[in-house]
């Protein structure tokens, strides 16, 4: 019975994840990471070796496998993500079990119908919460990196009440993490964090046993991190550009062209308290952190319990996931979807000892998390979201699909010019490797000196024309950045100007097209 229910509710909850992707809005965030998925896929080019790359590169691995998987690259990339994010679930809820189990096998000690409905509610009220929505629904590279860091926290936890899986566990946690920090790059701070909770565990087992912990840990942070070593070797100055020198040019390229304020920590810091900390579910979730967070950290000062020391890690993932995502400039309201996963985990074992008053103290703590979460987050009616399944032609992944093979009506088989190459790369097109990024490293490109943009293969406007005199484009695709910011203030739409005024001085024809995802519509220059 207790099985049957919570197959149909993770079913329920997988249907409620695809039906918000293939409903959610185009955003040019998930080209930079679909395009180089099918850049790898289907031409063998790597990040940093072949084109610039403003991320880790494991990613693209993954969007590579969901390229392949289908002809609807874009759709694919979505369920993958979907499917990630069900991962993220299950395992927010594993880790839970696990903790409650204490030492023992939770699956010797299954869930009471009160705790599955405990899970079942948190559940519901993550895949709605706010913060989570964007990056729930597009196909990014927070889903992978959430999925492997809690895969990482799964192994510790399991690790640490198992002296015989402690050495396995120890190697895989460190895999795991590292392939987190290397999909996205503010993970990359949990490898720390777990080598804390490791050295914690190594000391209560004595040197010996320390020794052999930290090098399995270590030894599974250097294997999953073997493939960037080569890409490192083989392109060092372009790894340097894609993850540090880019982070500078963005923050620049904020500071000088869209905002004057805002953009320091105190800012940042006042913009999570107004947009996010007041709201009541966060304000619970952020105040169970400083409680879970303190607790742990005087019980194992106190006594050496693993579920101190389980939930210390918890608390410690979070709390480092929080701090980075305060680290870019400027701080959007995504980055601090981050830690909420482990807030949730958080949440599902939070408990007092309050001896007679526990159980009542229980039933006001459930409370409260309705009436917060009945105050912070808006439910639509799950009826509709799931109709939206029954209707493939209005999923906006499929839209963007017809849109990639209508250029075939227009455009011969050949090049195409367009900051969302993963649009004709769908058809069958070539592209130009440069705008895997999409625009973020081409409106940033200017900021370099010539011979900055020599030594780190970074495009610019100034070396466009070279670049399409020696590969004219069959076709190219513009309008995508027509209501966002161009390569100076006031300039909105500017980035796709060098294209159009390329097409313009070379005789492409312009032709105009109307995907019902887009309603401000697209010009298409064809070569004539």
């Amino acid at each position: 019975m207790k099985v049957g229910a919570q197959g149909v509710f993770y079913l329920a909850i997988l249907a409620l994840l695809v039906s918000n992707s293939v409903s959610a809005n185009f955003s040019h965030d998930e080209n930079q990471f679909i395009a180089p998925g099918q850049l790898l896929a289907y031409h063998g080019l790597f990040p940093y070796v072949d084109y610039p790359y403003t991320h880790m590169p494991y990613g693209a691995f993954f969007y590579a496998i969901s390229a392949l998987a289908s002809d609807f690259d874009f759709l694919a990339g979505r369920l993958m993500s979907c499917l990630a994010w069900l991962g993220c679930i299950l395992l927010m809820v594993a880790i839970s079990r696990a903790m409650r189990g204490g030492a023992g096998d939770p699956s010797t000690s299954p869930a009471s119908w009160k705790q599955l409905l405990w899970e079942f509610l948190l559940v519901y009220v993550f895949v709605n919460h706010g913060p989570v929505l964007f990056v729930l629904g597009a196909a990014l590279n927070h889903s992978l990196a959430t999925l492997f860091s809690l895969l990482a926290a799964w192994f510790f936890v399991r690790g640490v009440q198992s002296d015989g899986l402690a050495h396995r566990a120890a190697f895989l946690s460190g895999a795991c993490i590292a392939i987190a920090g290397l999909i996205r790059f503010n993970y990359a701070s949990l490898v720390v964090v777990l080598l804390v909770c490791w050295l914690i565990r190594s000391v209560w087992l004595g040197m010996a046993q320390a020794r052999q912990l930290l090098l399995r840990y270590a030894g599974g942070v250097l294997t999953a991190s073997l493939p960037v070593m080569v890409l490192i070797a083989l392109a060092p100055r372009e790894f340097y550009y894609g993850n540090l020198v880019y982070i500078r040019l963005n923050t620049i390229y904020y500071k000088e062209l869209l905002r004057t304020s805002g953009m320091d920590l105190a800012a940042k810091l006042s913009d999570f308290v107004n947009s996010i900390l007041l709201q009541p579910l966060d304000l619970l979730l952020y105040a169970v952190l400083v409680y879970a967070a303190a607790a742990s950290v005087v019980q194992l000062m106190r006594r050496r319990s693993t579920l101190d020391l389980a939930r210390f890690s918890i608390a410690g993932i979070a709390s480092a996931l929080w701090l980075s995502g305060l680290a870019p400039t400027p701080a959007l309201l995504h980055y601090f979807a981050a830690p909420i996963p482990f807030l949730i985990v958080l949440l599902l074992i939070f408990e007092f000892r309050l001896g007679r008053l526990e159980r009542l103290a229980r039933a006001l703590g459930i409370l409260g998390v309705v009436v917060a979460s009945a105050t912070s987050i808006r439910l639509a009616n799950p009826m509709d979201e799931f109709a939206v399944l029954l209707n493939p032609s209005q999923w906006l992944p499929v839209q963007v699909h017809e849109l990639a093979m209508s250029l075939k009506e227009h455009a011969a088989n050949g090049r195409i010019l367009t900051l969302q190459p993963m649009i004709p790369m769908e058809a069958g097109y070539n592209v130009y490797p440069f705008t895997a990024t999409g625009p973020f490293s081409w409106r940033t490109s200017l900021l370099l000196t010539p011979q900055r943009r020599m030594e780190y293969d970074v495009t610019s406007p100034q070396e466009l024309p070279a670049l399409l005199t020696k590969y004219p484009p069959e076709a190219i695709l513009v309008n995508f950045e027509a209501p966002n910011a161009g390569f100076e203030r006031q300039d909105l739409g500017g980035l796709e100007i060098p294209f159009s005024d390329y097409a313009i001085a070379h005789g492409y024809k312009a032709v105009a097209l109307s995907p019902p995802f887009w309603p401000r519509g697209l010009t298409l220059w064809i070569r004539q």
